[in-house]
């Protein structure tokens, strides 16, 4: 059972966690330069940008420990000693994983206040030509 836990493990990894956060990051780029939010203009709107960008890269990054894991979980019947630290760090990275969707979600729901000097420029601008 655990071993079929680890392979699909690898599975879901590759087929559905890593495509779903190259879409977030590509979705968020582009809903943001097609709205008045803009994907420069606020604080909040990069620092989501930043996370999101960041968090891919580490998803990335413990895709190896995953593809270790799994590889061990295929080619041997027991898993020794040495992988604790490795599921160690699956399970840390999970909870972290959490947190950072947890701040992802609290930012957009309250979208903190704050212009960028761009965002600022912009809305000068705005300004000028309505008047």
């Amino acid at each position: 059972m655990v071993r079929a836990a680890y392979l699909a493990m690898e599975l879901t990894t590759w087929f559905v966690i890593v495509p779903l956060a190259s879409i977030s990051l590509i979705s968020g780029v582009v809903s943001s330069l097609g709205t008045n939010w803009g994907l420069f203009r606020y604080y909040w709107v990069l620092l989501k940008l930043l996370i999101t960008v960041f968090a891919t890269i580490v998803l990335l990054v413990h895709t190896q420990p995953i593809d270790l894991l799994a590889g061990v979980a295929a080619n041997t019947a027991v898993f020794s000693a040495d992988l604790e630290s490795l599921r160690l760090l699956m399970v840390t990275a999970s909870c972290a994983t959490l947190v950072v969707l947890i701040v992802l979600t609290v930012l957009s729901a309250y979208k903190p206040r704050g212009m960028t000097q761009y965002g600022q420029r912009k809305q000068r601008a705005l300004l000028r030509e309505s008047a």
